[in-house]
C-alpha cells in the first residue's frame, strides 16, 4: 500500500519535483504509454487523444495548473484561426490577428516580463527597484508555446494554410505536444498538424535512429553538459574571485561546450520520442560552432528558432524598411535580434547578449562584399579557418551575458579574463582538473568531428539484429544512470 501511495504522489504536481525526460519515473510513464501507444496507433482519433491526455498531464507535472492556461490559450487561437476563414475583409482578419497577437504576447508579458518592466520603468524614473512586483511564476516553456501558436495564426492570415484546423483535439495536441511543449523545436503548425492527422508508418530504420538520438542526448546531457556546468563551469562564474584569468577562460571555453551539449542532448532526446510515436520533428543543430560567422551560426544554432524570427519578424521588418536599402536590413536585424534577446529572458544580459549578435551579423552583411574578394584571393583554407576561430571566440566570449545572472557578475568574468590572465598556472590547473579538461576536449572534438561520423553510427545500429540493439539500449540506459548523481541540473533552456 505505501508504495502504491507514493506512486499515486508521484503522479501529482511538485514544484520541486518536475517531470524531467531524463528521470526515471518519466521512462515508466512512456513505457506505460508506448504499450498503449502500440495498440491504438491505427485509429487516428483514439491515438490523438491518447497522446493529449499524456501531453497535458506531462504539462501538469511541469506546471501545475498552469496547464490551464495552456489549454485557454490554444483553444483561443483554435476559435480565432476558425474565425478569420469565415469573416469577408482583410480588415477583419487583422483584427483578428491582433486579439491573438493582443492574448498571445499579452500573457508572455505578464507572466515573465512585468517584475522586470516594473523595475526598470521605477529604476529610470525614482532610481528605486519598484515598490510593487508581482508574485507569479512563470508557466515553463511559455515561450516556446505561445511561439508555436502565433505560428499558425500567422500563417493563416499569409494564407499559408489552405483551411483552418476543425479538429480541436488535434489543435490543443499540437500545442501541447509533450516532446516539443517545453524548449523546441518550435514545429509550426503546417509542419505538425498534417501529421496528426495522417496514418502513421513505423520502420526499423525510423525507430532504430530514435533511440540512437535519445542515448545520444542522454550521453551529451549527463557526461558533457552536467560534468563541465559542475566540476568547472559553475565553480568560476558562481566565485570569479577565486579564480585567475586562464581559469575564467578556460571556464568560457567550458560553457559554450555545456549549454551547446546540454541543449543538443534536450533535442536529441525529444526529437527521438517524437520518432518513437511515429512523428518528424525538424532538426534545431547542424554543428554551430563550425560557424564562420555569426549569421552562419543562426543557420545552424536553434534552427527552429532562428526560422521563426526569420520568417515572423525579419522580413516583415527588412520588406517595410525597403525604401532605406541596405540601412533597413541592418535595422531589420538590430530589432530582430533585441527581440530575440529579450525573449530569451527578462534581464539585460539576455538583451545585450542578443543585440551583440545583431551588431555582429549587421557588420557580416555590411562587409560581404569584401570578405568575399579576401576569400576567393585564398586558396589554402587560411580564411575560413580564421573566420571560424574569431567567431568561435566572439561567440563564446558573448555567452558569458547569457551565463551571468547580472550585468556585475558578466563584468567580473570579463575583468578577470582581460586584466588578470596568467597562462603560468595552466599547468598546475591541467593537473588539479584533469578530468574537467579531459571531458571539454572530448566535447570539442565530439563537436567538431565530421557530421558523415555520427550517420555512419546510426546505419551501424539499425542494420544490428534486434537483439543486439536492446542489448546495446539497455547497457546504455543502465551506464547512463549509473552516472547519475547529485550533479545532474536540469536542461538550460528550460528557464525561457
Amino acid at each position: 500500500m505505501a508504495n502504491i501511495s507514493e506512486f499515486l504522489n508521484a503522479l501529482c504536481y511538485n514544484p520541486k519535483a518536475p517531470l524531467v525526460f531524463t528521470s526515471v519515473l518519466f521512462i515508466a510513464l512512456f513505457s506505460i504509454l508506448y504499450v498503449g501507444y502500440i495498440f491504438v496507433y491505427n485509429n487516428i482519433k483514439k491515438r490523438n487523444i491518447l497522446l493529449l491526455v499524456f501531453s497535458l498531464f506531462f504539462y501538469y507535472k511541469i506546471s501545475g495548473f498552469y496547464v490551464l492556461l495552456l489549454v485557454a490559450m490554444a483553444t483561443s487561437d483554435y476559435l480565432i484561426g476558425k474565425q478569420m476563414f469565415r469573416v469577408s475583409t482583410q480588415q477583419k482578419k487583422k483584427w483578428l490577428l491582433l486579439l491573438s497577437i493582443f492574448i498571445n504576447v499579452g500573457a508572455l508579458i505578464l507572466f515573465k516580463y512585468t517584475n522586470f518592466l516594473l523595475n526598470t520603468f521605477f529604476g529610470i524614473t525614482t532610481g528605486e527597484p519598484s515598490p510593487v512586483l508581482l508574485n507569479l511564476i512563470m508557466p515553463i516553456g511559455i515561450s516556446f508555446f505561445v511561439f508555436k501558436t502565433l505560428s499558425y495564426i500567422f500563417d493563416i492570415y499569409r494564407e499559408m494554410i489552405d483551411e483552418p484546423e476543425t479538429n480541436y483535439v488535434n489543435y490543443v495536441l499540437y500545442v501541447s505536444f509533450f516532446p516539443n511543449i517545453l524548449a523546441g523545436p518550435i514545429a509550426k503548425a503546417r509542419d505538425l498538424l498534417p501529421q496528426f492527422a495522417a496514418k502513421l508508418n513505423f520502420d526499423r530504420d525510423l525507430i532504430g535512429k530514435a533511440f540512437v538520438l535519445i542515448l545520444i542526448g542522454a550521453f551529451k546531457k549527463v557526461f558533457i553538459a552536467d560534468f563541465l556546468g559542475a566540476n568547472l563551469v559553475d565553480r568560476v562564474f558562481d566565485s570569479p574571485e577565486f579564480f585567475t584569468g586562464w581559469e575564467g577562460l578556460m571556464a568560457i571555453y567550458g560553457y559554450a561546450m555545456q549549454i551547446y551539449f546540454d541543449f543538443s542532448g534536450y533535442t536529441d532526446i525529444v526529437i527521438g520520442l517524437a520518432m518513437l510515436l511515429g512523428f518528424n520533428v525538424m532538426a534545431n543543430f547542424n554543428k554551430p560552432f563550425m560557424a564562420d560567422n555569426v549569421a552562419d551560426f543562426w543557420r545552424r544554432w536553434h534552427i527552429s528558432l532562428s526560422t521563426w524570427f526569420n520568417e515572423y519578424v525579419f522580413y516583415p521588418l527588412a520588406y517595410t524598411f525597403r525604401k532605406f536599402k541596405q540601412a533597413g536590413v541592418i535595422l531589420a536585424v538590430l530589432i530582430t535580434f533585441f527581440i530575440s534577446g529579450f525573449w530569451h529572458g527578462p534581464s539585460w544580459t539576455y538583451i545585450l547578449w542578443g543585440t551583440s549578435h545583431g551588431l555582429a551579423i549587421a557588420f557580416t552583411f555590411a562587409t560581404a562584399n569584401l570578405r568575399n574578394k579576401i576569400a576567393k584571393k585564398n586558396t589554402f583554407g587560411i580564411y575560413r579557418f580564421l573566420s571560424i576561430f574569431i567567431t568561435f571566440h566572439f561567440l563564446a566570449f558573448s555567452m558569458v551575458f547569457f551565463r551571468a545572472e547580472s550585468l556585475q557578475a558578466a563584468q567580473k568574468i570579463y575583468t578577470l579574463v582581460f586584466t588578470h590572465f596568467d597562462i603560468s598556472v595552466a599547468g598546475q590547473w591541467a593537473k588539479l582538473y584533469a578530468t574537467p579538461l579531459a571531458v571539454l576536449i572530448v566535447a570539442y572534438l565530439l563537436h567538431f568531428s565530421p557530421l558523415k561520423w555520427n550517420e555512419f553510427f546510426t546505419r551501424q545500429f539499425i542494420r544490428l539484429h534486434w537483439t543486439v540493439k536492446v542489448l546495446i539500449i539497455v547497457v546504455g540506459v543502465v551506464f547512463i544512470f549509473q552516472a547519475f548523481s547529485s550533479d545532474t541540473q536540469p536542461f538550460i533552456y528550460l528557464e525561457f
